[in-house]
Parts: C-alpha cells; structure tokens; sequence
C-alpha cells in the first residue's frame, strides 16, 4: 500500500482559488447535509441512480460524500493533484474539467450498469479527471508517497506516470471484474476510469488547440522519447558544445557542488531543473548566497514563481544578514508578488510585500535600489 503527500510544485506559480473553492464547496455540502436524520434519503435523490436517472443528479451527486473518510480522501487528492493542473489551465477552464470528469464517470457506471438501483456519490469521477490531466500534463514530477508492505514502511519519491499510471491500472482491472461478473460493489470503479479518461482526452483537447501552455514535458513527448530530459544533460564529445562539470571528487556526493557548477559554466536552465529536484528533495538547504539568488531569479525570469518564491524565501532564512543578496532577493520577491497581485488582484499578500520592501529600504546598500524599493511602498498602500 501507499499513500502520496507531497507533489512538485506548480510551474506557473498561481495561487489555485478554485480548487480551493471546489474544496470549500465539498466540505461545506457535507457538513450541511450530513448530520440531518434523512441523509440517506438525500443521497437517494441527490446521487446518481442510473435507473431513474434524472440530470441534476450528474452535478448534486459530485458533491455528495458517504461519511468523513469519503470526503477526506477525495479532497486530499483534489488539495494536492488540483493545483497543479489549475495553474497550466486557469480557473475557469478547470472548474469545466471538474464538472465534466463528475459527469463522465457517472456516465461510465450507467454505461455497464443502466438498471442499477444503487446510488452513485463523491467527486471521486472528478478527481480522477484531474488525476488524468495530471499525468498528460506532468508525467515527469515527482510524487513522494509513503509506502508499507508488511514490515517494509518508509517514504519514496516516484515519478508521477508511475504512481498515477498503476492507480488507473487498478482501476481498469477492477472495472473489467465489475463488468465481467456483472456484480457492482460500493466503490464506483467504473467511474474512476470513465472520469480519468475524460481527464487525460480534455487534457490531450486543450494541448492540441493551444489553450494551454505547452512545454514539450507532456505524456505524449515523454513517451515518444521528445520530452526534454530532467537530469543534466551529458556534454557532447570534442562537438564544440558546452564544458563537462566536473565537481571536485570530494564534492561528487552533494548535488549543491552540481547546481554551483553548472551555474558557473552558464547551463542555467539544466542548474534550475537540477535545483527543483534538489529542493524537492531536501525542505530546508540552500546553495551558497550568490548562487542561491542566481536560481531564484532564474525560476522567475522563467515564469515559474511557486519554486522562485521557494528559492527566494530559502536564501532569506539561510542567509538574513548577507547583503546586498538578501536586499536583493527581498525586492525580486516583492516585485514578483507585486505582480501577482496586478494580475489577480488577491490583496491577501500586501502585508507580505510591505514587510519585504521595508527590509529593502533599510537594509540595501545601493541608494538606487533602495529608492525603487520606496516607490513600490508608496504604490502599494495606495
């Protein structure tokens, strides 16, 4: 068995208000609904009873859950697969994906089962939609799971198509002994798959009418061999391409001497594929100073503000005093939350940037800097 609790990063680095709101939604459906003495009867006229199927019951039964462990369960998939696919979508086209997987797996269960009487609830179909973006989108992230198998318990970090991948493997084997003994059971496999194929064929739609971004890491490009590789690159042989890193040999054993080296040798975009494995790996560590803030400001010139926001908040904890980089840092942060803020208008971070600038006004050794960093003061509080 295994459970996952921690995924890398969204690329775009936006705050993910509707899953959070889908969550809210779930949660607040549940806690309304369920201590009433007829909740039973809800379910039955609210779920999805494919005989005597009636289509408002495609929305209500997504958010109806069987008891706590239910609802529990679907929203910590949806709280830690959801944002990721709502930052390469936006909102709004994720709230669609979430409905439309909803549908699509109650659609599954009345395909093989339409004289069934038994009620079908839980946003399970919808996040399994989700699980399917997941995996067209970031099959390469790596997903830490905690695992225990008699006596073996620990905690691995996979790569998403793996984990993702075996869990719709088990679902379509389950599915196939639901379909071929014609027995269904109180878990709606039937509509896991259905909403994880919606998942993956949305997610293969928006790629191919360029409704998303698209950087050449889906699953389609991974499996073709087109994917961009996420361990550094070996260096061509005498091709006239760029030096081999080589760390020193009592340095070979930390990756930090990797990312220094190929920072220095000018391979920026390998040194900040190799710091989003590094952070994910190790929560608290840091590169040197400069180097630190050379990654930082390298993740958000790349539009990547989750892991720059990271990177940033890492060189301040580690190094609080080491002027001008820390100064420094505090007002790329700033600037990079300042423009979330213009583009979301979320004022919920304002205290944040006004703390950061403050720390830029009094602390930067640069006259220049320290002006600009008042500028950006003035403009927020008004």
């Amino acid at each position: 068995m295994f459970f996952p609790y921690a995924d890398e990063p969204p690329r775009e680095g936006r705050f993910p208000w509707m899953n959070w709101l889908l969550i809210a939604a779930n949660v607040l459906v549940f806690l309304w609904l369920s201590p009433q003495s007829d909740y039973e009867q809800t379910v039955l006229r609210y779920g999805f009873v494919p005989l005597g199927f009636r289509p408002i019951t495609l929305l209500t039964a997504t958010f109806l859950h069987a008891n706590l462990m239910h609802l529990l369960g679907n929203m910590w998939f949806l709280h830690l697969f959801g944002d990721n696919v709502e930052n390469r979508c936006g909102p709004w086209k994720y709230l669609l994906v979430y409905l439309v997987c909803g549908v699509a797996g109650d659609a599954g269960q009345y395909l093989f089962f339409p004289e069934s009487r038994i009620p079908s609830i839980g946003a399970s179909g919808a996040i399994f939609g989700v699980l399917g973006m997941y995996l067209f989108f970031f099959p390469a992230n790596r997903i830490r799971v905690f695992y225990f198998f008699f006596i073996l318990v620990g905690r691995v970090a996979v790569r998403a198509i793996w984990v993702i991948g075996l869990w719709f493997g088990m679902e379509l084997l389950y599915s196939h002994i639901q379909t071929a003994t014609g027995m269904e059971s109180g878990v709606g496999h039937l509509a896991h798959s259905g909403g994880f194929i919606a998942g993956v064929a949305l997610a293969t739609l928006f790629t191919a009418l360029g409704l998303v971004p698209f950087y050449g890491d889906d699953l389609v490009a991974l499996l073709s061999g087109k994917a961009p590789r996420r361990e550094p690159v070996p260096p061509p042989d005498h091709t006239g391409g760029p030096a081999p890193v080589t760390p020193a040999p009592d340095a070979v054993a930390d990756p930090r001497n990797e990312i220094v080296a190929l920072l220095h040798a000018g391979r920026t975009d390998e040194a900040r594929r190799a710091w989003r494995r590094f952070a994910f790996d190790n929560h608290a560590d840091a590169l040197p100073v400069r180097e630190q803030l050379e990654v930082a400001l390298a993740l958000d010139k790349n539009g990547q503000r989750g892991a720059a926001r990271e990177a940033y908040e890492r060189l301040l904890a580690a190094y609080p005093n080491e002027q001008p980089f820390a100064a420094e840092a505090s007002l790329a942060l700033a600037g990079m939350l300042l423009q979330a803020l213009k583009e979301s208008g979320d004022a919920h971070e304002v205290p944040l940037i006004e703390d950061l600038l403050r720390r830029v006004v009094e602390s930067h050794p640069y006259e220049a800097r320290r002006a600009l960093a008042r500028k950006w003061l003035e403009a927020v509080r008004q």
